[in-house]
């Protein structure tokens, strides 16, 4: 629908992926949260808005029903503002440097009914095995401090960066990422921006995310590496695997 006009209500930790779409207009629900009971009608007389001010509303939406026709053939894109690459300023990253961004934890809790997550101690020897050969320094991405990762070589920015820094940072700082399936890895994925960058992911469930929306990243410098855990169980990825994927 060429003429439509599309407005997304969703929630605060995700209202900035939306942004990044064209021709769209975003509005936020404060107080929503994953997993909680949303109530439209209230969030909109909130924002000062009323239901028939629109022609049609889409409660609950079904992606991965709705869109089924389209995996494999449509590459999302997620359009970069350069006003964005300003954000790193305020870290003081050295451009000379080598970073190899880390996101640790998908912190979505047990939603999914599989665990997503690396096991810490793979994530403590994989650090330790870079700063010992000197590859560089590691930046971890993530909402919680928790848990520690008091390492040599480890910078520590989880919730200390807002989306559009962590791109930023991301896009203009490391030269490698290591992710879980997560919102980090699909968003990075599909940034309709030049910029070379090594990906390796992370898998208990490879029929998931980008794995299996089956497309190239609109990136033509994405160099994306996936591991799926054998048995399904990503703890079954090996530090020694997640290194040689990284450094080769």
């Amino acid at each position: 629908l060429p003429h439509a006009s599309i407005t997304f209500l969703t929630r605060p930790d995700l209202a900035d992926g939306f942004k990044m779409l064209d021709g769209v207009n975003v509005l936020v629900g404060e107080n929503w949260e994953r997993g909680k009971p949303i109530d439209i009608e209230k969030t909109l007389q909130e924002l000062h808005l009323a239901s028939n001010m629109f022609d049609v509303i889409l409660e609950k939406p079904d992606p991965t029903k709705w869109l089924k026709w389209q995996v494999g053939s449509l590459v999302p894109k997620l359009t970069w503002q350069k006003k964005w690459d300003q954000l790193i300023d305020r870290f003081g990253l050295d451009p000379q440097e080598t970073y190899i961004g880390c996101h640790v934890q998908t912190e979505t809790g047990v939603h999914y009914g599989y665990e997503k997550n690396w096991d810490l101690a793979s994530w403590r020897n994989l650090f330790k095995r870079i700063s010992d050969e000197k590859r560089g320094k590691i930046l971890l991405f993530g909402m919680e401090k928790q848990p520690a990762f008091l390492m040599h070589d480890v910078v520590d920015l989880r919730g200390e960066t807002t989306v559009f820094e962590m791109l930023a940072i991301i896009k203009n700082c490391c030269r490698y990422l290591v992710v879980p399936d997560s919102g980090v890895l699909s968003i990075v994925y599909y940034v309709n921006a030049e910029f070379p960058i090594r990906v390796v992911s992370l898998w208990a469930d490879a029929k998931q995310g980008v794995l299996r929306q089956n497309v190239p990243s609109p990136n033509s410098q994405f160099e994306h590496i996936p591991l799926h855990g054998k048995n399904d169980n990503v703890a079954n990825i090996s530090v020694n695997t997640v290194h040689q994927s990284l450094f080769g």
